[in-house]
């Protein structure tokens, strides 16, 4: 894998370094938008997991929450959820829940695979389903799409 715009080499071993939407990009020429990054509330995750797999015509995934700080704070990194293939579930840890980490998790899912070619370019195509949803402000009912990060009204200036 290369990247379209700056022609790296890509490891899907080295995900940390990818940004998957709609094609995999390097992580210098591209970024996650702001809705995709922020933290979401566990049942949102929920409802946004059961409208991917009925638009991708794949079983719900159940998911599960797990808050237990031992299993996902480690001595280098964080885990913020993991893909139990055995079980077709997805475990979520405290920092992971926002939208990134459940395309992430759902590839896997639907791939059977690690981080391969394959499983990142169905995180890519996961990615940029959500994001048009998101543009279109059709997330799954009852959860708004987009959230302002400013609080309360837009700010103006008096003149």
């Amino acid at each position: 894998m290369k990247c379209p715009q700056c022609g790296k080499v890509l490891d899907a071993a080295r995900h940390g370094e990818l940004v998957c939407d709609g094609l995999v990009w390097c992580d210098g020429c591209r970024g996650y938008d702001w809705e995709l990054l922020r933290p979401r509330d566990f049942q949102e995750l929920r409802a946004w997991s059961d409208l991917i797999c009925r638009a991708f015509a794949r079983e719900p995934v159940p998911l599960v929450q797990d808050p237990d700080p031992a299993k996902f704070r480690k001595e280098a990194s964080v885990v913020t959820a993991e893909a139990d293939h055995g079980k077709k579930a997805i475990v979520f840890y405290p920092p992971g829940c926002r939208l990134t980490t459940l395309c992430h998790e759902l590839a896997h899912l639907l791939t059977g695979e690690d981080h391969t070619p394959g499983w990142a370019a169905t995180f890519a195509q996961l990615v940029a389903w959500v994001k048009e949803r998101l543009e279109k402000n059709e997330g799954p009912p009852g959860w708004p799409a987009k959230v302002s990060i400013y609080p309360g009204p837009p700010f103006t200036v008096k003149r």
